[in-house]
């Protein structure tokens, strides 16, 4: 079984001959880590696409504060001003460009990626993308975020109070970030994407953002109308939300979405794995990075893939391992959650 047929079968929660890995390959674990961290990374290949060396970066000075740490303040293609800390991570919003609801009727969005034109940007991602699927699926989006991005523009209180308002200006926006997401998704399917991956996050620590009722009302809507091409094209749909989100599932289900990357500190792994079961979802093993990854012991992490591996049962197809480094992971423990995840794929131990 080939990288390509192990997570297609992984999408169907069919069972697989080992279980899949996936690297995501972060700007600030190879910013701590250097080339070492590139250097494992290429010797234990993953299952959903080559392995891409990836420069350390070598920051200007200007970027750092008297006292050493790393800041910078950037403006995205949105308009909203963020305030980086930690460098390769998501900053704090601290500039929203809606100032009140009215600003949304003069709201302009940016472009959209060059290959959603017609032209030699598209045919240069198609010929990309065929021959990536000759030994991987491939997972493209643009993240196609509602409430993020709502967030984003308008701040936490602005937002969420707009939504709750159900006013004209917020509802017609949200149709319109629908029909500019739909653009791309329409052209991921045309230069043959197998899975559209989308982002948004609906929870916190315990509980979901929004109702939902508020959810089924504002967000549930356009999503629906994004997904619905990749259904009837025989795609794949895969979700990630940080935050406690179970109560949204249902709508998850009648989206069709067939995985979904959770935020697993936040859940009971047995009944999630059940949950997930029963509404046909594969899962993104991502180990916790919060506590366990960050502090805890490589005995701690070995131990916790050990877990994770009796309860989502990749074997069987009930997901995979999704590894990302983020900041202020010990290389020890990076290592251990390799050597882990591989041993479970009969590899060899890590050289020292």
């Amino acid at each position: 079984m080939d990288s390509r047929q192990r997570v297609k079968h992984i999408l169907e929660r069919k069972p697989v001959d080992i279980p899949a890995v996936q690297y995501y390959y972060t700007d600030v674990g190879v910013y701590e880590h250097g080339e070492k961290l590139n250097d494992l990374f290429a010797e234990y290949p993953g299952d959903f696409g080559p392995f891409t060396r990836i420069e350390p970066p070598v920051l200007d000075k200007n970027k750092f504060e008297p006292d050493g740490r790393y800041y910078e303040v950037k403006t995205d293609a949105w308009g909203t001003v963020w305030e980086h800390r930690i460098f390769g991570r998501m900053g704090h919003a601290i500039g929203f460009p809606i100032a009140d609801r009215h600003g949304y009727k003069t709201f302009a969005f940016p472009p959209l990626p060059d290959y959603c034109a017609d032209g030699a940007a598209f045919a240069i991602e198609r010929e990309r993308v065929l021959e990536l699927k000759k030994g991987y699926m491939v997972f493209r989006g643009e993240g196609y975020a509602f409430l993020d991005r709502l967030i984003a523009l308008r701040g936490f209180e602005n937002a969420l109070a707009d939504l709750i308002e159900d006013g004209p200006e917020v509802n017609m926006f949200l149709d319109d970030l629908a029909e500019y997401f739909l653009l791309s998704v329409r052209k991921l399917l045309d230069m043959g994407a197998d899975c559209i991956s989308f982002g948004d996050d609906y929870g916190s620590q315990n509980d979901c953002l929004l109702s939902p009722r508020l959810f089924k009302q504002m967000i549930y809507p356009r999503l629906a109308r994004l997904t619905e091409p990749i259904r009837e094209a025989g795609r794949y749909i895969y979700f990630h939300s940080c935050g406690q989100i179970t109560k949204l599932f249902p709508f998850f289900q009648e989206l069709g979405v067939n995985a979904v990357w959770p935020q697993l500190p936040l859940y009971d792994m047995d009944s999630l794995a059940a949950e997930c079961r029963a509404r046909g979802f594969a899962l993104a093993i991502h180990t916790d990075r919060a506590v366990t990854m960050t502090s805890g012991t490589p005995d701690a992490v070995r131990a916790l893939v050990r877990k994770e591996s009796g309860a989502f049962k990749p074997r069987e197809g009930g997901g995979w391992f999704y590894i990302e480094v983020d900041h202020g992971f010990p290389y020890e423990n990076i290592v251990a959650l390799v050597e882990e995840i591989y041993a479970m794929r009969d590899a060899p131990t890590l050289r020292d």
